[in-house]
Order: structure tokens, then sequence, then C-alpha cells
């Protein structure tokens, strides 16, 4: 069996590192939602974050994701496009197949939430989550014609919106 010996931090290190961490994480909580992505829509978002155009910044999860919600929100009758798809497409697939877990920002979150808090998501129509509508909106964003460059670009404006919000 073979064992490796890690020294252990000092414990001002280690609270150092705790404190961090801690203040990280309170951050990024109030800037981003977690959120569930189908594999399927996750392995296509993967192959956009590896690409070559994706580079100075590089473009991480949350900002492709959120560049996709963007783009499908921005269009006149998005709703009934996402709905149709969760109806259509998403409800036929393995219930059971898995999520990845990941964030968007929280400007694209509310408009997510507007769809999740919408008359075609109460009774008498089926309840979607918050990672179904995610789904959706990247799975039809990455539909469009020109889809990589499409992405590429609403992230960056992303970026340029919250910096702009988040001047004094």
């Amino acid at each position: 069996m073979n064992t490796e010996f890690r020294s252990t931090p000092s414990s001002s290190s280690a609270h150092t590192a705790a404190a961090h961490r801690s203040a990280v994480a309170s951050t990024r909580c109030e800037d981003t939602i977690g959120t569930l992505v189908w594999m399927e829509e996750f392995r296509h978002l993967d192959q956009l974050f590896s690409h070559q155009h994706n580079c100075s910044p590089k473009l991480r999860h949350p900002d492709l994701i959120s560049a996709c919600v963007a783009i499908v929100c921005a269009q006149t009758e998005h709703a009934k496009q996402i709905f149709s798809f969760l109806h259509t497409q998403l409800v036929l697939r393995d219930q059971c197949m898995p999520r990845r877990q990941e964030e968007i920002w929280r400007a694209q979150y509310v408009l997510l939430l507007a769809l999740q808090k919408s008359e075609m998501n109460r009774h008498p129509h089926p309840r979607f989550d918050l990672g179904q509508f995610t789904t959706a909106c990247i799975a039809l964003a990455l539909q469009e014609e020109g889809a990589q460059g499409k992405i590429f670009e609403q992230a960056r404006r992303n970026i340029a919106e919250r910096a702009i919000s988040h001047l004094p």
C-alpha cells in the first residue's frame, strides 16, 4: 500500500485559507446561482470552453451558460420557444440522466426565475425546474446559426454589463 505523507498546515495558515475560501464563496453566492445542466448540453458547452477562440479572456462555464440564457431570452416569444423545447424534447429524455452542477450569473437567473414563476409552469401544466430551463436555453442557443460566435460575443457583453453595474 502506497501512502503519501503530507504535512499539516499551521493553524493560522489553515484559518487564513478557510477565511479566504469563505470570503470567495460568499462573494460567489451573491453573484451566481447554482443550477443543473444535462450532460448532453454540458458536453457542447465544454467544447466551447476548450475552443481555440475562447481566449483573452477565457470565458468560464457560468459565462457561457449565462450567454445562452441571454441569447434565447432576448428573442421575441422566447417563453413559447423554451416551453416548446421542454414539452416536446426534454420531457422525452430519460429523467434519471446525470446532470452537472454549474452556476449562472444572477442577471440571467432572474430571467429564468420569471419563466419558472410563469403561468406555463403552473397547474395543469408540468412543473419544470431551474436546471431544465437552463438546459433548454443552452440547447436552443446552440441550435442558432453561428452559435459559437454569438455565445462568445454575448458572454463578453454580459461581462461588460456586470462591470458597468458595479461601478460607483
